[in-house]
């Protein structure tokens, strides 16, 4: 289950954005009901993003080493600062969303799923390049990883398929080969979706015929 939080390293933000964000972060923490004790001091935290601010800026006019390594320095000191406040802000805000945005912190956004994939919507098995082979398609889902597909064989009487032990796993939805099969022959397949979170359902099963 996705519990709302704010970033606590900033570190790969470019020196601008760190300065941008850092005197936002100061600006919205000022006066917040929402976080009474800070942790560092806001008078702490302010003097370390002025201190970074200013130093960042006499950095980008001189160019100059003494001036670049002042940045730097006052760059790390910033960050570890940085990381304090927000995880005050996550351990005090709790999960909550609209607090933890009124800190001006960097919210982490919830995962792209967090349920098991659904069942492939269609799958076609036509015939391969070569003899003793088909290729297998399927309709792409969301969020899977990869897919695994069997292979079964209907006996003539009509009965229900029988399905190999072996299942095979593909990360593509489209154009998978499969080889090494007997020539002039119905074959059957059913695929399902993976991911993270699980296994989905098998599909409805297909067939399709070797040359």
């Amino acid at each position: 289950m996705y519990t709302p939080r704010i970033y606590t390293s900033y570190t790969p933000l470019g020196d601008a954005q760190l300065a941008t964000l850092a005197g936002k972060t100061l600006t919205d923490m000022a006066g917040n009901g929402n976080f009474p004790d800070p942790v560092p001091t806001l008078e702490d935290y302010g003097n370390h993003v002025n201190d970074y601010r200013t130093k960042h800026e006499a950095a980008a006019e001189t160019g100059g080493k003494f001036a670049t390594t002042a940045k730097d320095i006052a760059r790390l000191a910033l960050l570890q600062k940085m990381k304090q406040l927000a995880s005050y802000v996550n351990f005090t805000a709790d999960g909550d969303a609209n607090r933890l945005v009124s800190s001006g912190f960097m919210l982490v956004p919830p995962p792209k799923s967090n349920t098991v994939p659904e069942v492939p919507l269609w799958v076609r098995l036509r015939r391969g390049p070569q003899q003793g082979q088909l290729v297998m398609d399927c309709a792409k889902v969301r969020h899977a990883w990869q897919y695994g597909y069997q292979l079964g064989i209907r006996p003539t009487d009509g009965g229900p398929v029988g399905w190999e032990d072996a299942i095979h796993s593909t990360t593509r939805s489209r154009t998978n080969v499969i080889a090494g099969l007997e020539s002039v022959k119905a074959y059957w397949v059913r695929v399902r979706a993976m991911n993270g979170y699980g296994t989905g359902d098998w599909s409805e099963p297909v067939s399709g015929s070797t040359e």
